[in-house]
């Protein structure tokens, strides 16, 4: 009876602790993370910029909303991670500041190979197996949105969180610097 008691209690401690956006929100010079009651919002106010021989690319801020549930979150970059439970992923990859950017947005399939090239450095962090990236799962989905200069690829979806997640980021709003 003790173990029982014992191992409910880590069960349920694991399982409160398991989601980072049951917390404070977070508020830094760069970025607001807003964990708010039915979704997160991420604002990435950037005033580090790249620069390359002699070119100065300024950041592109932006505001998206999340889904609740955030086991994880990274930013390398101009890339963004935010991972969910059963390995559901949203990745940004914003470009640098580009006057050209549209609001033409689109969804497009996505193959094994393009969705390695995007999260292997994140799927390295984690210690994932690479054997995971198969997007042929029936019950999963996986696709980008982007109007050509951001793209936003939900990976590995549950068939039952797709439109809300979806719903969700195509809230995707540029910022002025």
């Amino acid at each position: 009876m003790k173990k029982f008691l014992i191992i409910i209690f880590i069960v349920i401690f694991n399982s409160c602790n398991l989601y980072l956006d049951r917390g404070k929100s977070v508020r830094t010079n760069f970025l607001d993370f807003n964990y708010l009651d039915n979704f997160n919002e991420f604002i990435y106010k950037s005033k580090v910029n790249a620069s390359a021989d002699n070119e100065i690319y300024q950041s592109t801020n932006f505001s998206v909303n999340l889904p609740k549930k955030i086991i994880n979150w990274k930013i390398a970059s101009n890339e963004f991670y935010f991972e969910f439970d059963k390995k559901e992923i949203i990745y940004i990859k914003n470009e640098f500041n580009d006057e050209s950017k549209t609001n033409n947005w689109h969804l497009q399939e996505i193959n094994n190979h393009e969705i390695r090239n995007k999260l292997i450095s994140y799927w390295n962090i984690r210690g994932y197996n690479e054997v995971l990236f198969d997007v042929s799962k029936k019950d999963r989905v996986s696709k980008i949105y982007t109007n050509g200069k951001t793209y936003i690829l939900l990976y590995n979806i549950r068939q039952k969180n797709y439109e809300h997640y979806l719903d969700l980021i195509k809230s995707f709003k540029y910022l002025k610097n």
